[in-house]
Order: structure tokens, then C-alpha cells, then sequence
């Protein structure tokens, strides 16, 4: 069974290209605070993508949407759990045996697969659905983007545009490469 057709909102991405572009803008002028949330934004979009398969937009477009109702800074579970999971079960602080095929994978972050490789970006497909969702939800929670390139404070709404305005560059330049050199 396949599922239905989801159309694409050409005022969400006319929305998302233009505040994506005043905001990347602003990161490549050398505004590091704007650059390190970014990139948080950037693994937030990925972490939320993650579960979508390329070939069903509908969830790309909900994990948007549910992105955009919850907000930022979403909850974030500290870092130092596993430490003190280690300091109360010394077992836990037993390394693992290593092989010639080791394949770790960080609990913080969920979508990373390899921390030998870079992870491929996720489908521009995808992507796009999920700006979409995103962009309509915001709206309908009165959200308007004022001029990322006037003022100091960068809404998060707009920096979660750019993150996918970023990811969308990523995977144009990475399909553009030879498989080699990937």
C-alpha cells in the first residue's frame, strides 16, 4: 500500500530559504555563539529525522511539526549519566573486549552509527518535509521570523530553518561527490 501524496508548501520554503540564508550569513561573518547553536540544531534535526525512512515525507513532515510545538531548548539528558552509573556499578566500568571490527555508538546521540565515518545527511526529501512541518506549525503558534540580520538575538525557530538550509547544502555536496571520495 503507498502512501498518500504530501504536497510541499512553496511558502514554507520560500520561508525557510530566506531566513536560512540571513542566518548563514550571520555564521559566516564569524559569529561563533550563533555557529555553535547551529550545529546543535543541525544534530537535532538529524536526531529527529533519523527514525524517517526516505520514502515516507509524512513523517519527516510530523517529526516538523512536533519539533515546532515542543519548542527549544528541548530537555536535554546530562552528560554525565553514564559516569554516575559507572561510580555506583563498578561492572559497568568494565571496558569491552576489542576486535578488528569495532562499531561503537555514543547513547547521547542516537543517530550516529560510526564514529569512524561521517554520517550521511538525510534525504533531501526528507528534509524538505520536514521544513515544511515545521514552518506550518510555527506559524499556526504565531510565529513570524523577524530579520535574522538585524539585532542580536537569533529566535530558534529561525536557527532551526538554517540548520536544514545547512543539511540541505551537505547533501547536494556529498550526491555531487564521486562514491570514492564520500
Amino acid at each position: 500500500m503507498s502512501e498518500p501524496r504530501v504536497p510541499l508548501s512553496a511558502v514554507a520554503l520560500r520561508l525557510t530559504d530566506e531566513v536560512g540564508r540571513a542566518v548563514l550569513g550571520r555564521v559566516g561573518a564569524g559569529d561563533l555563539a550563533v555557529a555553535a547553536e547551529l550545529d546543535q540544531h543541525v544534530a537535532a534535526v538529524r536526531a529527529e529525522l533519523a527514525p524517517c525512512q526516505p520514502d515516507q515525507p509524512a513523517g519527516a513532515r510530523l517529526a516538523g511539526q512536533s519539533a515546532a510545538q515542543s519548542g527549544w531548548p528541548r530537555p536535554v539528558r546530562p552528560h554525565h549519566s553514564r559516569r554516575i552509573q559507572v561510580a555506583r556499578d563498578p561492572a559497568a566500568a568494565a571496558a569491552p573486549a576489542r576486535s578488528s571490527t569495532v562499531t561503537a555508538a555514543c547513547p547521547d546521540v542516537p543517530f550516529t552509527d560510526n564514529p569512524w565515518q561521517a554520517d550521511a545527511p538525510p534525504a533531501i526529501r526528507l528534509l524538505l518535509h520536514y521544513v515544511c512541518g515545521f514552518v506550518e506549525a510555527a506559524v499556526l503558534a504565531d510565529w513570524w521570523p523577524a530579520n535574522p540580520a538585524v539585532g542580536d538575538e537569533i529566535e530558534w525557530q529561525a536557527l532551526r530553518l538554517a540548520a536544514v538550509c545547512r543539511l540541505i547544502r551537505l547533501s547536494e555536496m556529498t550526491g555531487a561527490l564521486h562514491p570514492d571520495l564520500r
